[in-house]
């Protein structure tokens, strides 16, 4: 049965994430905040996360890969090549609202990347439950957001983005427990909504160079 563990301010309760560690290491996925709305998270290394993400995001092209959520940019090192400039800027923006793009390496996670590709999207968090979930499950999770503005608009929640007399589910825990059904195991929260707010994307996989290919809006003054 799925559930709904709440954290009052800034409060951490050891137990919710005890629940969700356990959750996640018997494969389930849960949903959780970022600073970026809520995801969907999964053990990476689980077969059944890659199709489970599917089945939440009917309308996720099935090529396009998932990314890892690290807890630190040690285990980003574990599942990506991080070149000495790749890594100024990784200490310089994470964790935050970015998404790199690194190479692949021999640890990479399949499921997260597919066979054949050879760039993965790697997070840091700096939400204090997704910290402390990283922190305590202590492996890249898979990460997706619950939905994302294409989809929004593609699923007819709203005619574009900033307009809608609709109920946001995507913003709040039992809006997402709702929208998920039994494919959910449970969702962790804060007391606050969370908008949709997507991250910036930057291709750091060209050695010394680095690419924005999605600007979130957040603030790049850092890059």
């Amino acid at each position: 049965m799925s559930e709904i563990l709440a954290c009052a301010g800034k409060v951490i309760n050891q137990r919710h994430i005890q629940r969700v560690t356990s959750a996640l290491e018997q494969g389930h996925v849960i949903a959780m905040p970022t600073e970026t709305g809520f995801c969907y998270a999964g053990l990476a290394e689980h077969k059944a996360t890659h199709p489970a993400f599917l089945k939440l995001r009917e309308a996720h092209p099935r090529h396009k890969p998932f990314s890892l959520l690290c807890e630190n940019a040690k285990q980003v090192s574990q599942v990506a090549q991080v070149s000495t400039s790749a890594f100024r800027v990784l200490n310089r923006v994470l964790p935050g609202p970015f998404t790199l793009i690194l190479p692949v390496h021999k640890n990479t996670p399949k499921t997260s990347t597919g066979e054949f590709r050879d760039t993965v999207g790697i997070r840091i968090s700096a939400h204090p439950i997704a910290q402390a979930v990283c922190s305590a499950v202590n492996v890249p999770l898979m990460v997706t957001s619950v939905t994302d503005g294409e989809e929004i608009i593609a699923e007819g929640y709203v005619e574009n983005d900033f307009e809608s007399n609709l109920e946001r589910w995507w913003t709040n825990a039992d809006g997402i427990l709702r929208h998920s059904g039994n494919l959910l195991k449970l969702v962790i929260t804060g007391d606050e909504p969370l908008p949709l707010h997507v991250s910036t994307i930057l291709d750091l996989s060209d050695d010394g160079n680095v690419r924005i290919l999605r600007d979130g809006g957040w603030e790049l003054d850092l890059i």
